[in-house]
């Protein structure tokens, strides 16, 4: 139910490709936008647990798994690598990323600090025809709430107009790069079904505030929201920890 988490009572399952549940992995329909569909059908593995963290994710044998050719595949993977759901082994290929629970909240506290700070110049200037995009993301959210994938991306939809919003070309550099260390981070929080629902409530809150131009509620609700977001992460990262020490 989480990023590579696999349920507390089995033991972690350090295997390759051939070793995977074909839930995520069956071959793929031919068609436009194949290294898309690649790349969203790994991800969703990696989030399913179906590749475990420490596994070892190799291109040909997942072309052959998935019935495509090794150049998507190859495109895919490097992009799951950039967002850090994979990490490069040189000629061995990749594996899926582990958690750290120091960088997680390292991340995680820095994340806290410039989006409360966004919220709080975005609710001085806020104008309607924003925040009724911001309306129109939740309700997106809302409707995918049962769809991790689609729900992340109206997720960075609405960040995106928060700091559109916010001004200050300094703290969009900051948040952008930021951001790029996060991918994975939002993956596996959202990947809690649980965590999706909260996080349609805490938005509501969050615009509410922003219509309000309430500088102090716009951005303790943020923080709020990505300590919650944090703790979610947190909560896995022990649960895959506990894992292979319960296994031993």
């Amino acid at each position: 139910m989480g990023y590579g988490i696999p349920k507390l009572t089995e033991p972690v399952r350090w295997g390759t490709v051939r070793d995977m549940q074909p839930k995520s992995l069956q071959p793929l329909r031919r068609g436009l936008s194949l290294r898309e569909r690649i790349h969203d059908r790994l991800r969703a593995a990696i989030i399913s647990g179906e590749l475990a963290p420490g596994s070892p994710v190799i291109e040909a044998e997942l072309a052959t798994r998935l019935g495509a050719s090794r150049t998507p595949v190859r495109e895919a993977l490097r992009r799951l690598e950039a967002e850090g759901l994979l990490e490069p082994r040189g000629l061995r290929g990749s594996v899926v990323r582990e958690l750290r629970a120091d960088e997680v909240e390292c991340v995680f506290e820095i994340r806290e600090a410039l989006e409360s700070l966004a919220a709080r110049r975005a609710a001085r200037t806020m104008r309607e025809t924003d925040l009724r995009k911001l309306q129109d993301y939740v309700e997106r959210m809302r409707e995918s709430v049962d769809d991790a994938n689609e729900m992340e991306r109206h997720d960075t939809g609405f960040h995106d107009v928060i700091l559109a919003s916010a001004s200050g070309e300094r703290l969009k550099r900051m948040l952008t790069e930021l951001r790029e260390e996060l991918i994975a981070y939002r993956f596996i929080s959202l990947s809690d079904p649980d965590r999706r629902r909260a996080t349609v409530g805490e938005y509501e809150a969050i615009v509410e505030a922003l219509r309000g131009h309430d500088e102090d509620a716009a951005a303790a609700r943020t923080a709020a929201h990505i300590a919650n977001a944090r703790a979610a992460v947190l909560r896995l990262a022990a649960a895959a920890e506990a894992v292979p020490a319960s296994a031993s």
